[in-house]
């Protein structure tokens, strides 16, 4: 046998040396590291950063257009009432109409004020602005009103009817409003006898107490023709109606009345125009007949006020503010404003105002309906349904009643922020809530001066044709 090659000595006894990093390699790992985390971290920050702003802006154009959403979807019921028309909007009527509004509504009068020539203002107006929060026993509890913004009220029946669909149900103590659309309750009666504030309704009226107590009639026919009264009380047994106002003439037995509509909380007697009734108009009761729908009262108050902030003490978040008009503790008026949408920092109105007739000629509601042709499509005194021009109520400019019976469309102006600023950031614009002049500058005062704070803002616009007070001053 061969014998086994022997084994190097340098082999046999030699140390085994295990491998790893240097302190010097371990310092550049680190290092490396480092420069990675740095990196990783400044896009995490970044990115957060972003995704924060985005927030915030999302924020501002969500809440910029509700809020421009939610008073336009009002506006454009303003002045529905049912299918109730004012007499002096209604253009087939030979009489000189009295239902013209003669004094801006105060929206903080209690219901249990209200008289005829309260109730002829607010139907006569159903879209009023100011610069001054209104204030009065019918406003429960007012919100500030923010500096430099708008008061808009809007008045409308609503939309639906008590208990259908969605609508809330029929509540005892509520104010609601029911047209009549019977030809017998359009031609009820005679008058058998009148004072300066009462009338004795036709033998055939009811029977029942306080039957029409919220109904305004309107005599029709003979003396003291074209007035509007609302009934105060009714006593069943001597048909006697108390009225709310005083007879401007008072009617005797020639005078022929008619029931124009129920505002109020308990009687409503007026029906459809599948109503019965026979006899001449002295004896005219209804015999049968569908009730008229009655809807709810809707009067809101939109403005802009300062609440707290939630999160840091001192500071406010400017909120858009809503105040309906509804039942509490017995009284009907003006509730609390409740919070409507954050961040809206400023609120401006303009109102389109019809004042000039078809003719050319200046509108006069006060006169009965003159026609400039004989076929009866251009009246020479009513307007035309498009607005002639633009204007917004101030302390300074104060708008009149005749001007806001004239209003027909409606320009909104909303200012929105985000609700928190952004670090770095200074806003130095300054915003133009008015319709630019020609030459591109702002109307005089409709200019927002910048806040040079950081808070990101942006203006949301629109116009509003209110179709219920427009359409029926269209004429083929």
């Amino acid at each position: 046998m061969n014998a086994q090659a022997p084994i190097p000595r340098s082999f046999r006894g030699a140390p085994r040396v295990s491998g790893g990093f240097s302190i010097i390699e371990l310092m550049v790992a680190m290092t490396i590291s480092l420069l990675l985390l740095v990196a990783l971290v400044s896009i995490f920050v970044n990115t957060s950063r972003s995704q924060n702003e985005m927030v915030k802006t999302n924020g501002l154009i969500e809440n910029g257009r509700i809020a421009i959403q939610v008073i336009q979807d009002d506006l454009v019921h303003s002045g529905f009432w049912g299918g109730h028309l004012p007499a002096f909007d209604d253009l087939t009527s030979t009489l000189a109409p009295d239902d013209a509004p003669t004094a801006i509504p105060d929206p903080c009068q209690i219901y249990a004020t209200w008289d005829s020539v309260y109730r002829a203002n607010v139907l006569g107006i159903p879209v009023q602005t100011s610069d001054v929060l209104p204030v009065g026993p019918g406003c429960l509890a007012p919100a500030a009103l923010r500096a430099g913004t708008d008061v808009l009220v809007v008045r409308h029946a609503d939309t639906c009817v008590p208990g259908v669909g969605n609508c809330e149900v029929d509540v005892a103590g509520k104010l609601y409003f029911q047209p009549s659309f019977c030809a017998a309750e359009r031609n009820a009666g005679l008058v058998q006898a009148a004072t300066n504030n009462a009338v004795t309704l036709a033998a055939s009226a009811s029977a029942v107490n306080d039957a029409y107590a919220g109904v305004t009639i309107r005599t029709v026919a003979g003396l003291g023709a074209g007035q509007h009264r609302a009934i105060r009380t009714y006593n069943g047994a001597t048909k006697v109606a108390t009225l709310s106002t005083d007879w401007a003439v008072i009617p005797d037995s020639t005078t022929q009345y008619a029931f124009d509509y129920a505002l109020g909380t308990n009687a409503f007697p007026l029906h459809q125009r599948d109503c019965e009734g026979t006899g001449s108009p002295a004896t005219l009761p209804i015999t049968a007949g569908t009730p008229a729908e009655k809807r709810r009262y809707v009067s809101n108050i939109y403005y802009i006020t300062d609440v707290a902030h939630p999160e840091r003490a001192g500071d406010v978040i400017p909120t858009l503010v809503r105040s309906r008009f509804d039942a509490s503790g017995g009284t009907l008026a003006q509730l609390a404003p409740e919070p409507l949408i954050e961040g809206v920092e400023a609120f401006r109105v303009e109102l389109g105002i019809d004042d000039v007739s078809d003719s050319g000629d200046p509108v006069d509601y006060t006169t009965a309906v003159n026609w400039a042709d004989a076929t009866k499509t251009s009246p020479t005194n009513r307007g035309d349904g498009a607005p002639d021009n633009f204007i917004r109520c101030t302390t300074a400019t104060p708008c009149t009643a005749t001007q806001l019976a004239n209003v027909v469309a409606v320009k909104l102006y909303v200012l929105a922020r985000t609700r928190d600023r952004t670090p770095g950031y200074v806003d130095s614009k300054s915003y133009c809530l008015g319709e630019p002049a020609a030459d591109g500058s702002c109307p005089a005062g409709s200019t927002i001066a910048a806040a040079n704070d950081g808070y990101k803002r942006h203006v949301f616009t629109t116009s509003v044709r209110l179709n219920n007070v427009s359409g029926r001053r269209e004429t083929p």
